[in-house]
């Protein structure tokens, strides 16, 4: 039976969400996800691209620090525009964010996939697309039974992955160098731009795939309205998770990249092999088979952070009117958006499955990964907007000229730079599978989202002159 419309309020505390916003963005699929496309477009200098991503996300969790704290709401972007501008760019905003978080699901089940077809490997078996369909449908299962049983149950999933994960990838990072100090080959080029073959141009290319290792910090802020006193905890969580985690890819990466040449590298990501495993298996021999573990719970983990961050989207925007209402009924018992769960495993099948057999698993994960990118950054973009329209409109004596004035204008212009010269300078000028398709396809969804919020303002009207319902209901 569905018929509540209210989420579970105080479901977790500023350590559960935190959790949630760190298995989002996963220390390990960090490094075991875009490490790979980050050493094939930059070379050597991927813990320079890390550091330089959490330099260049640090501005917008702070804006997402600043507004969540005075509107806890699980629609995030979606709610503060619809508030802070007009319903039509909320609404709009909240068409882009459903595309983001939705697609960020896709690119679970692909790792996940890939992880198993190496553990099929290592036990002797001929490990294709075939194998990799198996694995896929495993880990999305897995996925399904955890997110359709309430947050509550798969905050405690994802915790103890979370602690797994970190602690394995951190030990391989440290036998390498511990090798490598007793060899004396320690090597810092790395954090040199000029470690990258193709100077700034692969740099900038490979920074697309740090942000994606950082999008996830702001499904923090899609729990609030399940959160104990979300005001103080989701902007700590959110600072928090993105300062940690982004210095732990630094340091880990940095010793990956060392460990072995470069060109072995760049042969295992063009091979459909994660390259952290052979890695691994130079280090630690058999003990690879504890990193592929690492990076099939690391995987889930994720995945059911990014299933339930989607459909909490889908469900704000429904429960606003914004989407039929058929998203926003719960679950009776286990107060879950089950019709919204129903649709991503459905969009992820078709749209993530399916492409990886034509593409190849890697580029289809790298295609998703870059429009992923794509939408967070103009995200990003509008909510620096939001940041001091809304302190200015609706909480003048609490505006600061720092919080609220020059680190908002600091994030718009790092994102507005960022989204340039990624996308509409390398991306555009690189080949149609992998390059141009993608900016062409976020066209594309921004221009439907346009028509779809032309379509709601001829039939429903009245919906542009309301309130969102979470704070009409405060």
């Amino acid at each position: 039976m569905a018929s509540q419309t209210l989420l579970k309020s105080g479901a977790l505390g500023t350590v559960g969400v935190a959790v949630m916003g760190a298995v989002m963005m996963s220390p390990a699929l960090g490094i075991y996800g875009n490490f790979g496309p980050m050493a094939l477009a930059a070379g050597r200098t991927t813990p320079l691209v890390f550091l330089a991503a959490l330099i260049a996300t640090l501005p917008t969790a702070i804006c997402y620090a600043m507004i969540s704290r005075e509107i806890p709401s699980s629609g995030s972007a979606y709610t503060w525009l619809w508030e802070t501008v007009n319903p039509a760019v909320g609404i709009w905003i909240g068409w882009l964010l459903g595309g983001f978080f939705v697609i960020v699901v896709f690119l679970q089940p692909l790792l996940f996939g890939l992880f198993f077809n190496d553990l099929m490997r290592m036990w002797g078996f001929d490990a294709g697309y075939g194998m990799f369909v198996a694995g896929f449908l495993l880990g999305t299962g897995i996925t399904a039974f955890f997110s359709y049983r309430g947050i509550e149950f798969s905050e405690k999933g994802s915790a103890v992955g979370l602690i797994f994960q970190m602690v394995l990838v951190a030990a391989l990072a440290v036998t390498i160098i511990v090798v490598l100090v007793g060899q004396g080959e320690l090597d810092l080029s790395p954090f040199l731009p000029s470690s990258s073959p193709t100077g700034m141009s692969g740099i900038a290319q490979a920074l697309v795939f740090g942000l994606l290792s950082f999008v996830g910090f702001n499904v923090i802020t899609n729990l609030a309205e399940e959160t104990r006193n979300p005001r103080k905890s989701i902007p700590i969580a959110v600072v928090a998770a993105c300062v940690i985690v982004g210095l732990y890819w630094v340091v880990i990466s940095w010793a990956y990249v060392i460990s072995m040449p470069i060109e072995d590298i760049i042969e295992s990501v063009n091979g459909d092999v994660i390259p952290v495993v052979p890695i691994a298996r130079q280090y630690w021999g058999v003990g690879q088979l504890l990193v592929i573990i690492t990076g099939m719970i690391a995987a889930l983990g994720v995945y059911i952070a990014t299933v339930i961050g989607a459909s909490r989207v889908l469900y704000a925007m429904a429960r606003d009117g914004s989407l039929p209402k058929v998203f926003c009924q719960l679950n009776s018992k286990r107060n879950t958006p089950n019709n919204a769960l129903h649709v991503i495993f459905a969009l992820t099948l078709l749209f993530a499955l399916l492409p990886a057999g034509i593409l190849g698993i890697y580029n289809t994960y790298i295609w998703w990964g870059a429009a992923v990118v794509f939408f967070a950054l103009i995200t990003y973009i509008f909510v620096c907007i939001a940041n001091p329209v809304f302190y200015l409109r609706f909480l003048k004596q609490k505006f600061s000229y720092w919080w609220n004035g020059i680190i908002p204008l600091l994030a718009f212009a790092i994102n507005a730079y960022l989204l340039y010269k990624a996308f509409f300078v390398e991306y555009w000028r690189g080949d149609w599978a992998t390059g141009k398709s993608v900016v062409l396809f976020a066209l594309v969804w921004m221009i439907l989202g346009l028509v779809y919020l032309a379509m709601l303002r001829k039939r429903t009207p009245g919906l542009f002159k309301k309130q969102a319902v979470y704070l009409r209901e405060k």
